[in-house]
């Protein structure tokens, strides 16, 4: 009985010793592992580490002038970012952060596309001491009147074919070859001047990524209230203006229609950069008649004055580029098939079906603004690789989840929002939203404020 005591006791001892040596080592080894969230929080400050390094990459290749590696930096960047991912549980967290980094690539992007658009531009010093030289004798019948006499139009002839400049217009030439069989179809549908096909050189340098300092996207330069006029979708999914075929038909009715209403091509590409009723009050005011008495008579502001002559510089320049010495090397026309969505479908979803990667996807599609097919957009046509549209079908039947990523919406608060209306709206939680947002009292949110919802995967269900 007593031998069984001091076993007891022995045991207990031993017991006591284990528990005080040894579980406060237990617990700090607890205590020093990460939480799930805590690494992921570290996970994506290093995504944001990366993307700050190729941030900046991008800005020493832009002060250097080496703008197609800035720009290529800039999307490996941008697609960094956004692939991180990151959730409505971590956005309170690294909210600045983000909001921070994604604020200096929009600024470093509008810088690009302002550089890659301006050097057309011509200050009045440098017009002025060009040299007006003879032009050489024009080449090619014209509907719309193209004279190389024109003093300005003589500048940039000259322009545009030495130094900078003429490194920016071959290059927009020769990107103008994916997209240039497209435009003829469409000029000989609306029965317009072939010559219009120069028009986005000057407009864009033919890139469909083009924004300028008024906010008008796309090759064609069109701004938002005209482009829904003209029947395109412009909202947090989608903007046409940067869909090649649907902005070129709105851009070309819009010339025919400007056309129609001058009986003038001239002033029909002076009412395109300014405006219909512009010209219309300039031609009043002036009591002119066409495009050269307002030049004359100083009725017009300088863009616009300068505009006709640049088109018909780079009309001469592309219908005679060998003359002019270019070596161009036109790109192929854009290839690919196309199918009809009634769904919101996640672009990455339809990379693995088809066997690409997203980005191309997004190539392919470059008037989709985010990581899904638009909602509420009935027959909407995708475009996809060249031979996969069967594979595309064949593989998206067994697709469970067409929307597993699901992103985020930024929403803006209206007059009268309350926090529970929205969260039925985007089939999620006010909870969610609240701390998605870092909002304190549920009851104080504001018209004009902005919030990052993330839906629930209804709300991409849903019909309209």
């Amino acid at each position: 009985m007593y031998k069984n005591i001091k076993i007891k006791q022995k045991v207990s001892f031993s017991i006591f010793i284990a528990i005080f040596f040894f579980l406060p080592l237990i617990f700090q080894s607890v205590n020093s592992s990460p939480s799930p969230i805590q690494e992921k929080i570290e996970s994506l400050r290093q995504v944001i580490k990366e993307t700050e390094n190729l941030y900046n990459q991008a800005v020493i290749a832009y002060e250097e002038g080496k703008i197609d590696l800035a720009e290529n930096l800039y999307k490996r960047a941008l697609k960094k970012l956004a692939k991180s991912n990151l959730d409505a549980v971590l956005n309170y967290q690294l909210k600045e952060e983000y909001d921070n980094l994604f604020g200096k690539l929009d600024v470093l992007l509008d810088e690009m596309e302002r550089n890659s658009q301006s050097i057309l531009d011509v200050s009045k010093e440098e017009l002025k001491g060009t040299e007006n030289l003879e032009a050489e004798e024009i080449k090619g019948n014209y509907t719309i009147p193209i004279d190389i006499e024109n003093s300005l139009t003589k500048k940039y002839m000259q322009l545009y074919t030495k130094g900078k400049r003429r490194k920016a217009i071959a290059e927009a030439l020769e990107r103008s070859g994916r997209y240039q069989e497209m435009i003829f179809g469409v000029l000989e549908e609306y029965d317009l001047p072939q010559e219009l096909v120069y028009l986005p050189v000057v407009e864009s340098l033919y890139k469909v990524s083009a924004y300028s300092r008024a906010r008008a996207v796309g090759l064609w330069q069109l701004m938002e209230t005209p482009a829904r006029n003209l029947g395109l979708v412009i909202n947090y999914w989608i903007d046409e203006r940067r869909d090649p075929e649907k902005s070129t038909r709105a851009a070309l009715k819009f010339l025919k229609d400007l056309h129609a209403w001058f009986n003038d091509w001239h002033l029909a590409l002076a009412a395109y950069n300014r405006g219909q009723s512009g010209i219309g009050r300039d031609l009043k005011f002036s009591k002119s008649v066409d495009f050269n008495q307002l030049v004359e008579r100083k009725a017009l502001p300088k863009e616009t004055e300068n505009f006709v002559p640049k088109f018909m510089a780079c009309v001469s320049i592309g219908e005679n580029y060998q003359d002019y010495g270019f070596p161009l090397n036109f790109e192929e026309p854009l290839s690919y098939d196309e199918v009809v969505l009634d769904k919101v479908i996640d672009l990455e979803v339809i990379a693995k079906c088809v066997g690409t990667t997203e980005a191309k996807i997004k190539k392919l599609n470059p008037a989709l603004r985010v990581w899904c097919t638009p909602k509420n957009y009935p027959n909407f046509k995708l475009k996809l690789p060249p031979g996969t549209e069967e594979k595309f079908f064949t593989n998206i039947v067994k697709v469970k989840d067409l929307t597993p990523g699901r992103g985020f919406i930024r929403y803006k608060v209206k007059r009268g929002d309350v926090l529970g209306r929205i969260a039925r709206k985007y089939y999620t939680t006010v909870y969610a939203i609240k701390r998605g947002n870092k909002i304190r009292n549920i009851n104080k949110i504001r018209p004009g404020q902005l919030l990052i919802i993330r839906p629930g995967r209804k709300y991409f269900r849903k019909k309209k």
